[in-house]
């Protein structure tokens, strides 16, 4: 993986991982009090950070015109491709910096060597995104090998899940939208984590629970013209990362309760009070020289939305002096309990992907990318998307 500066790592959980996050209006009730819990602590603070990311990315589709069963906002251009699902970032035939343009300043206060406080706000180009609180959370160090976070987070479905708006971190633009992407990407709740090592591996291990309500959810606005509020209620999960020399690899499982309702009408539409949804993850990974490989691999079961998926992407990358090459191949493949109630969605995806590093701080990349839409109700459809992006950390 790239250089990515300490600053932008979270000081307080042992292993090391980067804090980045999906849009919230505003913070919840328990939320703003944790803060006020910490203005003490603040009083006698000792070491302050201060850190920061953005990406100027642009983009367009080409291709034969197809029909698409988007939202109509969505579903204007000729050609559709969903670069990022959990901010309904969709790019057309038209040139656009919206859909994954983006600004993040990230903050650590250290009251003492056990309490210290994360929080982030990210700002978007996509419309009703522009300034958000990302992160808040509250750090204690039990003991050096264990850490609890209390608060506002990402939901480690991915191995980029916690550094997935740093574009500067990995070779490609993004990371596969075959893969990565569900109406929730973050959770409130707590979390207890655990490293160590054992011989040459170094291991660490988190457990959670929490619950996440999306009001104008973002994803569902995608087959949607109103607006949906979407709860993750009940959210439990583990991982498990484990590396030695030049590979790594990470275990998730994520499973919760699923609600979805009108915000017009107030009806509820899905309330998965039998059947929970489930995520499972395998990410193996190796940088041996100047080759880079990641590889993810995953199960969801969303009986409440009658459908299950698999999904896979590989990517492969060679380092030459300042310029990295990477190819690479994904796909998404549900299948439904009932096709007369739900059709199912399978995609394709194959990108190369070209980088230079412009210094230590940023990066230019170019990017092409095929993707087939073979369901047999197309959601964006077939397109070929090309587009190039200046990405930094600072």
């Amino acid at each position: 993986m790239p250089y990515v500066p300490a600053c932008l790592v979270d000081l307080e959980a042992p292993g090391g991982h980067h804090n980045s996050g999906r849009p919230i209006p505003a913070a919840a009730p328990w939320q703003a009090a944790a803060l006020l819990l910490c203005l003490p602590l603040a009083a006698q603070a000792q070491e302050f950070s201060g850190s920061g990311f953005a990406s100027l990315v642009l983009g367009r589709t080409f291709g034969d015109c197809v029909a698409g069963n988007l939202a109509p906002k969505f579903n204007s251009g000729c050609t559709r491709y969903i670069a990022d699902w959990g901010h309904a970032g969709v790019y057309d035939d038209d040139i656009s910096a919206s859909p994954e343009s983006r600004l993040g300043l990230q903050g650590s206060v250290k009251f003492n060597p056990q309490w210290s406080a994360t929080a982030q706000v990210t700002a978007r180009a996509l419309k009703n995104q522009h300034v958000n609180l990302e992160w808040l959370y509250l750090s204690y160090q039990i003991a050096p090998e264990w850490t609890l976070q209390v608060g506002r987070k990402r939901l480690p479905l991915y191995y980029y899940s916690d550094f997935q708006d740093v574009g500067y971190a990995y070779n490609t633009i993004r990371p596969s939208p075959d893969v990565y992407g569900w109406d929730v990407v973050n959770y409130n709740g707590a979390s207890l984590s655990y490293a160590t090592e054992v011989g040459a591996w170094t291991l660490r291990t988190e457990v959670l629970g929490g619950s996440e309500k999306s009001k104008k959810n973002p994803y569902s606005s995608l087959y949607n013209e109103s607006d949906k509020t979407v709860e993750w209620g009940g959210v439990g999960g583990a991982t498990f990362e484990f590396s030695r020399d030049w590979f790594s690899g990470r275990l998730s499982y994520v499973r919760s309760k699923f609600k979805q309702t009108d915000r017009d009408s107030g009806v509820v539409e899905v309330d998965s009070s039998g059947p929970k949804q489930s995520f499972l993850g395998l990410a193996l990974n190796a940088d041996w020289g100047d080759w880079i490989a990641r590889s993810e691999f995953g199960r969801a079961d969303r009986e409440s939305l009658n459908y299950k998926a698999n999904y896979f992407l590989a990517t492969l990358g060679y380092r030459m002096g300042k310029f990295t090459v990477t190819g690479g191949a994904s796909a998404y493949r549900e299948s439904s309990y009932d096709e007369q109630v739900y059709a199912p969605v399978k995609l394709r995806s194959a990108l190369l992907a070209l980088r230079y590093e412009v210094h230590k701080d940023a990066a230019l990349k170019l990017q092409f990318d095929h993707v087939r839409d073979s369901s047999s109700a197309p959601g964006a459809g077939s397109a070929r998307v090309l587009s190039a992006s200046y990405d930094l950390v600072f």
